[in-house]
């Protein structure tokens, strides 16, 4: 009897252990899902910061607009303008400290942050972002068209975000 043991032990003791190749299978195994993990991590990564940017360049495309429909509602509270002085056909750039100035194009117009975190054209703490405005007046009827282009870089490329509206002399 005590040799029928001794052969059902070894069977046992062979079986219950894990191979070399089973281990290094579950270990690739396993690799692959954390390697396929950390990609979409930084890759979440790379996308929250582009969306924040975009976020910051549509607020900002819409600020320029609502500071050109600032000057046209000036304007119509001053006794003797016309509704659209200031805003002749021409590009900008427009902030709430320096107010409108003429610019070349969008290198002339780069924003910058001040201490309140408000963005302004007179050069402060440096930002990745610029904003022209681009007036066109028509001919035919009292309106103008505004037209506010935001652009930054980010790792070699870069973006824009581009907003129109359509200013009237309704009054």
């Amino acid at each position: 009897m005590k040799s029928i043991r001794r052969i059902s032990m070894k069977k046992i003791n062979r079986q219950s252990g894990f191979t070399l190749l089973e281990v290094i299978v579950v270990i690739f195994i396993v690799s692959l899902g954390l390697l396929g993990v950390l990609s979409l991590t930084t890759q979440n990564i790379r996308v929250q910061y582009i969306n924040k940017n975009n976020l910051i360049a549509s607020q900002l495309a819409q600020e320029g607009l609502e500071l050109a429909r600032n000057i046209r509602d000036t304007n119509w509270l001053i006794p003797g303008n016309d509704w659209n002085q200031g805003l002749a056909d021409g590009t900008y750039k427009i902030d709430y400290v320096n107010g409108i100035q003429p610019a070349i194009g969008l290198d002339d117009a780069k924003l910058y942050i001040n201490g309140s975190g408000l963005y302004q054209h007179t050069p402060l703490s440096d930002t990745n972002f610029s904003r022209l405005i681009t007036v066109t007046n028509s001919a035919s009827i009292a309106s103008s068209t505004i037209r506010c282009e935001v652009q930054w870089k980010e790792r070699n490329n870069t973006y824009k975000y581009i907003a129109e509206t359509e200013l009237y002399d309704w009054r």
